[in-house]
């Protein structure tokens, strides 16, 4: 081995080594006639090397088999090194799948002939097959050659074919629609319901809904960007049409110019899936309750606002029914002030029951000054029975903020309450103060601060679900309330209190509310 490639006069040394490799190895001429083959060929065609030596590939190969090698020939006459998979005969009249690859030898003259080297990938497919066939995981094996087709033709119609794909999804329609299933696993047969000769030869397209797309599209541009590999999550179809939760994980092949075959591997997780739905659903369960019971906590200051105007509705009535006999212009305010304390009970209640019923959330404008505001009134009867005074510092002319207001409300009255609650047995002042600001232009802060004992060394945990320092809390309150500012694109911390207590800071996103896609909807 002198320049790289194998030598074909290097006596004994040289043939004792070719024949040790399990491979074909041949020298051809330039007119593709043999001039060197080692013994590997007597266990392949049945028969000696020395009686191959003199024969023209064609005999070799076939007359069919060595056409399709043309273009191969060619490239390597050109003095190109030149690799290939092909199916080649073999002595029982088979044909074996072969890595082939050919090498020029390049002499003062110009082309003088190559070497070829074919490697057996019986067993290696074997072993895939094993694979393939034994796996838990189902496997589409598909052919892209219709798909680099169509590409090649639309690419030269658009400036810039990635972006023409990434924002057309009838491209990845057209693709799945011409790509075909050249085989597929028993697992995935099991999982789409169908037989295994029936379902070769279809389309990608056939399994693919117009929600699949979206997916399929990304597992195209990461395959035309030269990525390894991508795996993605999707809906596909079973044969008779219900769907199916899908991870389509692809590996993709490290020489894409030539190689067209592609295996796609599809994980079933529908059971997984189903049960993410099923905690998102107790997740919500559990908001909801948290919600109920702080509003539980509540009730005597909602029953004392409530009845401030009901008495005041009772106390003008009895003054309107003496008036009518004596003076009618003073029933009229009597009856009046009745009407403004009857809007004002509606106004408690319709504000309570909305805390308290389940739905969507709704995202609106408006003004968190006065959101903080009303906040303080309805709890300020309990803050007041636990000793605890409630202050408000509000910076005037904030923007307005779009988010969920009953949810961000919530969190406020959670916090109020929390502070009260930790600061009812201490016998130093019990100050809530609520501070509103603007920080930054693309966001409003609120800092609900109190001058309790603290959290010591217990702060780091105080946002985690179910934990508490309450003898009887539910450790939920602090979890949901992180919850629903992270769903709003928030952030919520706990700090200590210079001098003493916690103080709470919350940070609203101005604009539209985000989508969260990693909390469920807070009910």
């Amino acid at each position: 081995m002198d320049d790289g490639s194998l030598r074909i006069d290097g006596g004994d040394y040289v043939r004792s080594t070719s024949d040790a490799v399990p491979a074909l190895i041949s020298f051809f001429d330039a007119e593709h006639i043999c001039r060197y083959a080692n013994d590997h060929h007597a266990l392949w065609y049945g028969r000696a090397a020395i009686d191959l030596v003199g024969l023209h590939m064609r005999e070799f190969l076939g007359s069919d088999a060595y056409d399709m090698r043309r273009e191969h020939l060619d490239r390597v006459a050109a003095g190109e090194q030149v690799s290939f998979e092909a199916s080649v005969p073999y002595l029982d009249g088979t044909a074996r799948d072969a890595a082939i690859r050919y090498v020029p030898r390049i002499g003062p003259l110009g082309f003088e002939g190559f070497h070829t080297l074919v490697f057996d990938l019986t067993r290696e497919q074997h072993r895939y097959h094993s694979v393939f066939d034994g796996t838990a995981v189902g496997f589409w094996e598909i052919d892209l050659t219709f798909m680099r087709r169509f590409l090649d033709e639309i690419d030269g119609t658009v400036p810039d074919l990635r972006a023409h794909i990434e924002a057309d999804l009838s491209v990845v329609r057209k693709v799945l629609d011409i790509t075909p299933v050249l085989d597929l696993n028993e697992k995935a047969c099991r999982m789409f319901g169908v037989e295994r000769t029936s379902a070769i030869g279809r389309t990608m397209g056939d399994w693919s809904p117009a929600g699949s797309l979206d997916a399929w599209n990304r597992v195209m541009l990461n395959y035309l960007a030269g990525a390894e590999s991508y795996e993605t999550e999707t809906v596909l179809e079973r044969a008779d049409g219900t769907p199916i939760d899908i991870l389509i994980s692809c590996a993709y092949p490290k020489r894409p110019d030539e190689q067209v075959i592609v295996v796609v591997g599809l994980v079933d997780i529908s059971s997984r899936v189903a049960k993410e739905k099923e905690l998102a659903r107790v997740q919500a369960d559990l908001t909801h309750a948290a919600r109920v019971a702080t509003l539980g906590e509540l009730m005597a200051s909602i029953a004392h606002e409530v009845n401030q105007p009901l008495a005041a509705v009772v106390a003008n009535g009895n003054a309107a029914l003496r008036w009518l006999d004596r003076d009618v212009d003073e029933a009229k305010a009597a009856i009046s002030r009745m009407m403004s304390e009857a809007t004002r009970a509606s106004e408690i209640i319709a504000r309570t029951r909305r805390m308290a019923v389940k739905g969507e959330t709704t995202p609106s404008e408006f003004d968190l000054n006065q959101m903080i505001s009303e906040s303080v009134d309805i709890t300020r009867r309990q803050a007041s029975g636990l000793g605890a005074h409630v202050i408000q510092t509000l910076a005037p002319d904030l923007p307005l903020v779009a988010a969920d207001r009953i949810q961000l409300q919530q969190v406020i009255i959670n916090l109020i309450v929390n502070a009260a609650q930790a600061m009812a047995e201490q016998t130093e002042a019990r100050l809530i103060e609520i501070r509103s600001g603007q920080q930054s232009r693309d966001a409003v802060q609120i800092e609900v601060a109190d001058t309790g004992p603290g959290f010591g060394e217990h702060a780091g945990r105080v946002f985690e679900a179910f934990y508490t320092t309450k003898k009887d809390g539910m450790g939920m309150g602090l979890s949901v309330a992180k919850g629903i500012i992270e769903a709003h694109g928030g952030v919520i911390d706990a700090q200590p209190r210079s001098g003493r207590g916690t103080v709470f800071r919350i940070d609203i996103p101005l604009g539209d509310m985000p989508v969260c896609e990693g909390f469920p909807v807070l009910n």
